[in-house]
């Protein structure tokens, strides 16, 4: 049950801002409102997280492998089939909506990576605020390593007003997490670093918008360029999820050319699959390795062979010292590690702990 006192206060206030004129001397205070908006819808996002004032929760869902990936869509557009063929999992398939009616996981394997894939039940207009089971798949997709977005072919829309519901419920596709640093301090107030980095906003208004959201002693560094006042909320409010996603037409072995060619203007970016006859399988696993961003990392005992049939899967950015801790090895001393492969200049190169690996790198330690 949505908390109507939160609702109308929220109405109220975007009502006052509405008429208020803005200039240099309103901008403050505009900001401190836009701010308390924020927070108070943040208030019933976390209401209908947890299932309203009553308790309840999402779906227990463990995160197993080297990174989770969840297939979200409308009812019975082909999730359940489509996991079947990544992960050899079983879901159940029908023609008829919700056939999956609780989160389904499976593993998929791919360049030594264990991936798992979770397929949610369908997705249905107004499920952030709680419709169908909304409250539970959209618990799992915030935990996503990466969404793949699974839309009929002859569904255009459906891409829109899933990405709506995902926006309203904090996720954040396909889109980086501003770079703001919020160092918290016992004393002396909000301090605004390198505020010329922030977009039609100024120190002072920064200041209120962190006061209005509970800040009262902190350094705020701006590392990124052009940050608005809503991505600078954003950060302020910490509970926003960034997520990267793919976008996929299933059922493509029932396309006539002419609808391909449309598909391609309209959705440039998405990926034709057919899990029925299994074209676009491939080529679908290879961009979801990619967009995971993960790499492989080959480790070699001294005075022993490559372990190319068991390579460390590794996040991209990794360095020397990510790749000993994920092994348990203990670095007792600064040498670091001798690396074979793109990211160095010579065979066999000796590198420090915060090199970073490229990859198909071989490290011996």
């Amino acid at each position: 049950m949505v908390n109507q006192k939160i609702v109308d206060q929220i109405g109220k206030i975007r009502q006052e801002i509405i008429t208020i004129p803005y200039h240099k001397g309103t901008e403050h205070h505009i900001g401190r409102l836009r701010a308390r908006i924020a927070c108070l819808e943040d208030q019933l996002l976390q209401e209908r997280l947890r299932g309203g004032r009553g308790g309840g929760g999402g779906y227990a869902i463990p995160k197993s492998g080297d990174a989770t990936v969840v297939l979200v869509g409308f009812p019975s557009v082909g999730k359940s089939t489509l996991l079947n063929i990544l992960a050899k999992a079983q879901s159940k398939i029908g023609s008829y909506p919700f056939t999956t009616i609780g989160v389904v996981p499976g593993m998929m394997s791919y360049q030594g990576a264990k991936i798992q894939i979770l397929d949610v039940p369908g997705l249905i207009l107004g499920a952030a605020k709680g419709r169908g089971r909304g409250k539970e798949v959209l618990s799992v997709v915030r935990t996503a390593d990466l969404i793949i977005l699974l839309i009929d072919y002859k569904g255009f829309g459906q891409q829109e007003t899933i990405l709506k519901e995902l926006e309203d419920a904090a996720i954040k596709v396909n889109k980086e997490k501003p770079a703001v640093i919020v160092n918290k301090k016992s004393k002396g107030g909000i301090l605004i670093k390198n505020s010329q980095a922030m977009k039609d906003f100024s120190s002072r208004v920064a200041v209120g918008i962190a006061e209005e959201l509970g800040l009262k002693n902190a350094e705020i560094f701006i590392k990124g360029k052009n940050i608005t006042q809503e991505e600078f909320i954003d950060v302020l409010l910490d509970n926003r999820v960034y997520v990267p996603s793919i976008t996929i037409i299933g059922k493509s072995d029932l396309l006539h050319p002419d609808e391909v060619e449309i598909i391609k203007r309209k959705l440039p970016q998405a990926l034709l699959v057919s899990p029925r006859t299994g074209k676009g399988i491939d080529n679908l696993k290879k961009e979801i390795f990619k967009k995971l961003a993960l790499i492989r990392i080959f480790l070699k005992p001294k005075n022993g062979k490559i372990g190319f049939n068991e390579p460390l899967i590794m996040k991209e950015g990794v360095n020397v010292a990510g790749v000993a801790e994920k092994i348990g090895r203990v670095l007792t001393n600064q040498k670091g590690a001798r690396v074979w492969g793109k990211s160095v200049k010579y065979p066999g190169q000796l590198v420090g702990m915060n090199h970073i690996l490229e990859e198909e790198d071989i490290v011996s330690f």
